[in-house]
Parts: structure tokens; sequence; C-alpha cells
């Protein structure tokens, strides 16, 4: 779905959601876009980056952003800008169509409170700023999750919890990748000479770089966290384990000393007690000494220390 909406008196805003074959054709012929750009633009594997075409006067931000539920998935998608002319397209997917909103409120805002002409790069960086917030959120999502399994973990280490715990950690792996990629993509755009910018689209720049370092070290945070509390569950239940290994080892090394003294008992040879009438008493208590020295052995060993 293509629609339009004017900025100014010179630039329009084109958003394209899951553009149609008929509706690709429409974008490289009318607006001008090279094939190869828009492959970039719309593919939903892209990585955060900034590709240019001087020829064709094409200037393309990839964005990662979160996906439209960051509860569910954890997941993030990348979304296209892209300066051609005198037009501003974006690229945006059914997960992703938020930003489209997103992008129309603060241009709507913009409209509504600004002295002098709205620019582009100042829309966009309003946008690229809400975006970058939006991860806060998100890993502050995560953190208060997080607490709620340790919690639980504190009675009982189950499955459920230890599952919890690996999906919250592959949303972070997600979030962190995503962060460093557009914080890679902001910092270029800083310096690129090719972007003509104001000192006041400077220092919105500047926010959007801020905002999302901040939001990375929240994700590196989080993350480094997640996996030390996980390196502690992971220790108690080894822990565990080897007490219980330890249990089994003495229950069957206890219950080897019956089998053997009952074992003499039994040949068919002459043995001492054999014809006794207190015989099955002494074959008890024999058996119970040995239980004993067993035990005090083991224990002199520090067997039973944990």
């Amino acid at each position: 779905m293509i629609s339009e909406k004017k900025i100014n008196s010179q630039h329009t805003w084109v958003a394209i959601n899951q553009p149609t074959q008929a509706e690709i054709a429409k974008i490289i012929h009318h607006y001008q876009v090279t094939e190869e750009m828009l492959g970039y633009a719309i593919d939903p594997n892209e990585r955060a980056r900034i590709e240019t075409d001087r020829d064709a006067n094409i200037f393309l931000i990839i964005f990662d952003v979160l996906s439209k539920d960051i509860t569910d998935s954890g997941s993030t998608e990348p979304i296209g800008i892209m300066l051609v002319n005198d037009y501003i397209l974006t690229f945006t997917r059914t997960s992703t169509e938020f930003v489209e909103k997103l992008f129309d409120q603060q241009l709507s805002s913009a409209l509504a409170h600004a002295k002098n002409e709205v620019t582009p790069l100042t829309i966009i960086f309003r946008t690229l700023y809400k975006l970058s917030v939006q991860y806060f959120d998100a890993v502050t999502n995560i953190n208060r999750q997080r607490q709620q399994i340790q919690k639980t973990m504190l009675h009982r280490i189950s499955r459920r919890s230890i599952s919890d715990m690996l999906h919250l950690e592959t949303s972070l792996v997600y979030y962190l990748t995503s962060l460093k990629t557009n914080n890679a993509l902001l910092t270029s755009m800083n310096r690129m000479q090719e972007i003509q910018m104001t000192k006041d689209q400077h220092e919105q720049l500047e926010d959007v770089i801020v905002e999302s370092q901040q939001g990375e070290e929240m994700a590196q945070l989080a993350t480094d966290i997640i996996e030390r509390v996980a390196s502690a569950n992971s220790n108690i239940l080894d822990s565990d384990l080897n007490n219980t290994m330890k249990f089994l080892t003495v229950f069957s090394i206890v219950l080897a000393v019956p089998s053997i003294v009952f074992g003499f008992f039994g040949q068919n040879v002459l043995i001492p007690f054999s014809h006794s009438v207190l015989g099955w008493e002494i074959t008890i208590f024999i058996t119970i000494i040995l239980i004993l020295i067993v035990l005090l052995v083991l224990n002199f060993n520090n067997f039973f220390k944990k």
C-alpha cells in the first residue's frame, strides 16, 4: 500500500507498506528508485546501515526497530527510510506498520508547532528518537520478567523457569545486536559529509545517538545480569546433582553390606552361629555393625560434607 502526504512545498512523504509487484514497478518508475536500492529497503533480513547512490541521488537509512508486540517474540525488524529527489519514502511491513503512525504523528506535531518550514531530516530524526526510546520499555519489561523468574527460582528451579530465562536472554540478543548496529549507523551518519544538516538538526541527531547508546548500555547490563543469574542457577543445579549422586553412592554401598553378610550365611558350609537359635539376630547385628563401620569410614573421609 502506498500513500502520500506533503511535508512542505517541496517535499512529500510516501508511506509504503508491503508493496505489491505493481506498486514496486510504480516506485521504480514514478519515484525513480533503483531496483538495487529498493531491494535493500524492502528486504526483511537487511542489517541496519546507510546506503547511498550518488548517481541516482538516493540516500537510504535501514534502521532496526522493535516488532509490533514487544512482549511476545522480543524480536526486531528493519525499516527503510529513503531520501530520493523531493520524496521521503518509508518502507514498513505488517509487524512494523506502527512506524508509519509514529512518523505521521511527528510530522503533524512539527507542522503544528514549527515557526519555519519543516525539513525532511527534522522529521526523520524525531522519528528515530522515538524509535530508539522504545527500546527502554522493552529492556525494562525484560528486567521485570527476570525479577519474577528469579523469585520463583529461589524456591524451586523448574524446567519452565529455565525456559523463560532462556527466552529473555534470546530477546536481549536481538535487542543488543540491533542497538549496536543502530549506534554504528547513527554515528556514521553524524560524520557523513554528504548530509547537509543545520545546527539544530545536528543536535537532534546527537540526541538520538545518546538515547540509542543508553539503550545499548541498558540491554548490555540486562544481558550481563541474566548471564550471572543463569550461571548461579547452573551452579546450584550442579551442587544438587552432586548431592544426589553422593546419596545414591552411599545408599548403594550400604545396601551391599547385607547382601555380603547374608550371602555368607546362605552357603551350604559350616559357618559360626548357623545352627544357633539366635543365628538370625546375630546376622542382623553383624550387618548393622558393618554398616556403621562403613558410614564411619565415609564420614572420616569427609564424604558427607557439602
